[in-house]
């Protein structure tokens, strides 16, 4: 047993495998070592071998297209100190997926909050119970995903993704200050949108933001670019979703080119 099982002190990233590749290695590691710094954990090995060893993992198990986790784990930590010689757990597992239609996306607000201000605030960390309790509550009521608020009610994200909207020709979603995750795919969005010349708001934005959207879509690694049909009681038309076909459009061809 570790801290890692006891308390919940680790730190995670998800990453992306298509037709047997590898996709965005290099940035997902950064975000990791960074949280890593955050949590107080040390990582055990550098880049180069998480990376063959990521690869030999995808190999051995088969993974063409799925999903990756490498997850940071503290061995010994408060009253369960069993004074071992190694501090830190290292894990990688993957996952293979099936292509799937997408179902409707239906997002609802969450009665959970998120605290923006703290040591480990936006960092992706084993231990993120109120995200799974609001998944939860929002699978309860019918809807797929739920959109949390910090203590401001400043909008913060979906349970496990990023959240952007537009209205008319420009881009919004909430700055890191609020406490939301820095996503990877989100900041491939950003990349794109200014590439694209699209006007970017990165801010701190109330409920009716969304509510007066013309387009609503959520990012994450798992994900990728996801039109939401509906915000509670607002329905999206998502084939009018231009901006939202547009970024899907240039997000795909970098998958193609890992």
């Amino acid at each position: 047993m570790n801290a890692g099982a006891l308390y919940g002190w680790g730190v995670f990233t998800t990453i992306r495998i298509f037709d047997g590749a590898i996709f965005a290695f290099e940035r997902q590691w950064d975000r990791l070592r960074r949280h890593c710094e955050q949590a107080q954990l040390s990582l055990p090995i550098g880049p180069d071998e998480a990376s063959r060893a990521l690869v030999d993992l995808v190999a051995a198990n088969s993974t063409r297209n799925g999903r990756a986790r490498i997850t940071i784990l503290k061995a010994d930590a408060g009253a369960w100190k069993l004074d071992r010689d190694r501090d830190i757990e290292f894990l990688i597992f993957t996952a293979s997926e099936q292509t799937r239609p997408q179902p409707k996306l239906a997002i609802t607000i969450s009665p959970y909050r998120v605290l923006s201000h703290g040591p480990l605030a936006g960092v992706k960390r084993t231990a993120m119970l109120e995200n799974l309790l609001a998944l939860d509550e929002a699978r309860s009521r019918d809807f797929s995903e739920a959109v949390m608020f910090n203590e401001r009610g400043e909008i913060v994200g979906a349970t496990a993704a990023n959240v952007f909207w537009t209205n008319s020709d420009e881009l919004f979603t909430p700055s890191l200050a609020t406490g939301c995750v820095a996503g990877i795919t989100r900041e491939f969005v950003l990349e794109i949108g200014r590439r694209l010349n699209l006007r970017i708001s990165e801010g701190s934005f109330p409920v009716q933001r969304l509510l007066d959207a013309d387009e609503v879509f959520l990012t994450s690694t798992a994900r990728g670019i996801a039109p939401a049909s509906s915000f509670d009681m607002r329905d999206f038309d998502q084939g009018a979703a231009w901006v939202t076909k547009l970024i899907d459009r240039e997000f795909q061809k970098l998958i193609y080119q890992c």
